[in-house]
């Protein structure tokens, strides 16, 4: 059975334009929806970032005013490695007397007998002696180890030769240096016997103890 369409043509099209405002309407709401949906999980999003973002900020801060507490500990802990330091420094730049004494004792000749033996330890070998914040201050070198006694032998050329095996018997110990003879004369009382005096110096440490000043520079003498 065939239709038939009784409106006129006019009517036909303004139905036609009714339905397509009618379609751009719903397509247009749809789109609204759609919009704001978006919007609306944007505007979620980024709420939450923003209380994420507080909540470090409010850690930050937290963890800034702790640091801040443990500031003066850590100026403490730089200045106990620095003492720290500062002692393991004057421990190595110690003069040990008893082992310079021993050394001493060891190399004497048996012709040989010390009767009085004088150390002083210089400036520049003790810590805390000067202002290291003064620069340019040296020592000069002066006596720091004097030995006084007497040599016999068979004949008094033995009792030099004795005095000479003192001095080179000397030089062999690492902590003195600069050995030199300061005097070497017969004995007026008794026969084949020299009364001698030896002086020396101390080796300046390879490195100037804490607060203590330069070393001077040291010319050798007659000895090692």
């Amino acid at each position: 059975m065939t239709r038939i369409n009784l409106l006129p043509p006019e009517e036909r099209s303004r139905a036609a334009r009714e339905q397509g405002l009618l379609l751009a309407i719903v397509g247009l709401v749809v789109l609204v929806v759609a919009l704001g949906a978006v919007y609306f999980m944007s505007y979620r999003q980024v709420s939450d970032k923003k209380v994420q973002l507080d909540t470090v900020s409010g850690q930050v801060d937290v963890a800034n005013v702790e640091l801040a507490a443990l500031k003066p500990y850590a100026a403490l802990q730089v200045q106990r490695e620095a003492m720290d330091v500062t002692a393991a420094q004057i421990l190595n730049s110690r003069v040990i007397m008893s082992n310079v004494l021993e050394e001493v004792a060891l190399l004497i000749p048996s012709g040989v007998s010390v009767t009085q033996m004088n150390v002083t330890v210089p400036a520049y070998m003790v810590a805390g002696s000067s202002d290291a914040s003064a620069p340019g201050t040296t020592t000069a070198l002066a006596t720091d180890l004097t030995l006084v006694g007497d040599a016999t032998g068979s004949t008094l050329y033995d009792a030099h030769v004795q005095v000479a095996t003192l001095m080179t018997q000397l030089g062999l110990m690492p902590q003195i240096m600069n050995i030199r003879l300061t005097s070497a004369n017969a004995s007026t009382t008794v026969s084949n016997d020299v009364q001698f005096s030896i002086a020396a110096n101390l080796r300046p440490f390879a490195t100037t103890p804490p607060l203590a000043p330069a070393a001077p520079s040291i010319t050798m003498g007659g000895g090692q």
